[in-house]
């Protein structure tokens, strides 16, 4: 028999009003074709918003759609799969039963993403279509703006790296269900709901106000109810709309209420109710950051669960793209609290020389690599609110930080870390001390025990090591250094650091001096 030149990939999204999949066969991101779309549509998200919690009849009926798309895949000899839920999921109080029932009657395990990793997924299928388009970040910048039923992630791009990034917990079905009927058909509704974004969006001028954005980009589910109230035909991977163009709509639309969006625009109830709060929530953000353009594109979450499964998978220079990408989101991080950008590098530089001759006996890999450069160049932003405290107001920040492409566990991860960097993993009387779940302790040793050397290494914050080498041998780890000028404060501190290392991955320490 012929073994097939291809994989079977199937990308399932548990959303807030659908669930959806998608089926392909791929060789490689650039080599892959669609075999099989369906969704079905399920209100999970207005039961979630309005009850915190999934009915039993809901589950039943997303169990039953389940089991149908697993049909579906067996059919197209569907290899690997992928199924995660999103807000409505993940806020549900009962969220544990609930996967547990889908597992036990489905055999599907469930992947529940929280918000920055889900404003994320569907960032990595815009900007593949933006490149596709050769629409270009240099000079002028992009303001990519994602909605979703639950959220709304804003992230700007300028010269290819990540300047800004926030994540807000204001999405269409989230602000329909927090009015109440009679209040979304009072005349007030409009004039109420422009102000309540316009304060919540506030900070955004702020920080991007002096910026020149060159292209506003929309994506999410509900941007097509826009395109069809702006009578644009669903279909293309890209929608060009001049932003005068959308202030006209605009000042045409707000007066409408609900029956007369529904006569105009001929859409259903919930269609109609949902258009205003885009619209308004698309117009304010023009307000605060004028662009010249707008752009919608058809990329969805399911659409990035797919570009990310298969980019991993097949396409190592695009994960490193990838990667620098989020790198420059630590530095962007790192740069609105005012670090230290040389010594945050000298220390990143100098715990990957260390991490790369230790990670695979010691079981990490490629995220644990990515995790410890968070750690490395945020350590000490906490030196931007306290220097006495410094540590612990570093975890405060990075724990309260959205950092795009990051689960909450990894951010947690990243915090504890630049914590316990500066601090013994388990002394005592401490009550500062964040806690570490049982979890995580392996983990989070390993990574704060590397840039606690590193960090050592550069004491002095005068990037005195001009080259690095690790070694290892009879259970002894060797770091020499070529410094070219007096070294002993660094030293001094490398030796009162060395045993926490050990105490970790077992190995004695050793430095030494380069001799040319």
């Amino acid at each position: 028999m012929k073994k097939k030149s291809y994989t079977t990939f199937a990308a399932i999204h548990l959303g807030s009003e659908k669930i959806s999949m998608q089926i392909v066969e791929y060789r490689s991101t650039d080599r892959c074709k669609i075999v099989e779309r369906c969704e079905r549509s399920v209100h999970i998200g207005e039961e979630t918003f309005k009850n915190k919690n999934i009915s039993f009849a809901t589950v039943n009926e997303i169990c039953d759609i389940l089991l149908g798309f697993k049909i579906l895949m067996k059919e197209c000899g569907a290899e690997e799969y992928s199924l995660q839920a999103t807000t409505a999921v993940r806020e549900a109080l009962n969220q544990p039963s609930v996967l547990d029932q889908i597992y036990c009657r489905t055999g599907l395990k469930v992947d529940v993403v929280d918000l920055p990793m889900e404003i994320y997924t569907t960032y990595i299928a815009v900007r593949n279509t933006l490149k596709k388009e050769k629409i270009s970040t240099d000079r002028e910048g992009i303001l990519l703006m994602d909605i979703s039923s639950g959220g709304l992630g804003l992230v700007y791009i300028k010269d290819e790296k990540i300047e800004y990034q926030q994540d807000f917990h204001v999405g269409a079905i989230r602000i329909k269900e927090s009015y109440e009927r009679n209040k979304r058909e009072s005349t007030h509704f409009n004039r109420a709901l422009t102000e309540f974004l316009s304060s919540t969006f506030s900070p955004i001028s702020k920080e991007l106000g002096v910026e020149k954005v060159r292209y506003l980009v929309l994506s999410g589910t509900e941007t097509l109810l826009l395109l069809k109230v702006l009578g644009l035909e669903p279909g293309q991977d890209i929608y060009r709309i001049k932003a005068e163009t959308f202030h006209d709509f605009f000042a045409n639309i707000q007066a409408f209420n609900v029956s007369q969006l529904m006569q105009v625009y001929s859409l259903s109830e919930n269609a109609a109710e949902l258009v205003l709060p885009i619209t308004i929530l698309y117009e304010q953000l023009l307000n605060l950051i004028p662009a010249e353009e707008i752009i919608i594109t058809s990329d969805r979450f399911i659409d990035g669960i797919q570009l990310l499964h298969i980019g991993r998978k097949t396409d190592e220079a695009l994960c490193k793209e990838w990667e620098r990408e989020l790198i420059s989101l630590f530095h962007c991080l790192g740069s609105h609290f005012h670090y230290d950008k040389a010594h945050a590098c000298q220390v990143e530089s100098l715990a990957l020389a260390i991490f790369d001759k230790v990670a695979k006996d010691y079981g990490m890999g490629q995220r644990e690599r990515l995790l410890l450069r968070g750690t490395a160049l945020l350590h000490d932003v906490g030196k931007f609110v306290n220097l006495r405290s410094h540590s612990r107001y570093s975890y405060d920040l990075i724990i309260s930080s959205d950092l795009l492409g990051f689960s909450e566990e990894d951010r947690r991860i990243i915090a504890l870390a630049s914590y316990y960097s500066a601090h013994l993993l388990f002394e005592t009387g401490n009550k500062r001390a964040p806690e570490v779940p049982m979890r995580l302790v392996s983990i989070v040793g390993k990574l704060a025990a590397i840039v606690r050397l590193a960090d050592a290494l550069d004491r002095s914050y005068l990037q005195k090591v001009k080259r690095c080498q690790v070694s290892i041998r009879d259970k002894v780890l060797t770091i020499a250094v070529d410094v070219p000028v007096n070294f002993t404060l660094e030293e001094w501190t490398f030796a009162n650091k060395a045993d926490a290392f050990t105490a970790v991955y077992g190995l004695k320490v050793q430095l030494e001096r380069i001799v040319k």
